[in-house]
């Protein structure tokens, strides 16, 4: 989650429990800076035939960007977050639902 206004908005909180309530099993990462955030969603794990999944919720663009790569083939998908957080997770898991089940 990239939030380089800080928590002070409020909605911070709910939006991290959320994430994790969505993608319960996986870590979530916040950062400060968009330099940071960039790295971490552009660095892919090297681990073949394993289906590698990252999301980045850029709060100050309204963005939640879905990265992967399934069977060797990458995809990506950018979802613009409008009033509703937990509608936009939900756009997100299953477009990552349908790109790993090929």
């Amino acid at each position: 989650m990239l939030d380089t206004a800080g928590a002070s908005r409020g909605s911070d909180a709910k939006e991290l429990a959320l994430l994790q309530q969505t993608w319960n099993k996986a870590p979530v990462d916040s950062f400060s800076s968009a330099e940071n955030a960039r790295a971490w969603e552009t660095n892919s794990p090297g681990d073949g035939g394993r289906a590698v999944v990252k999301i980045l919720y850029d709060r100050p663009s309204g963005e939640l960007r879905v990265r992967g790569r399934w069977k060797g083939k990458p995809f990506a998908k950018t979802i613009v977050v409008e009033q509703d957080f937990a509608s936009a997770l939900s756009l997100a898991r299953d477009f990552i639902r349908e790109q790993t089940s090929r």
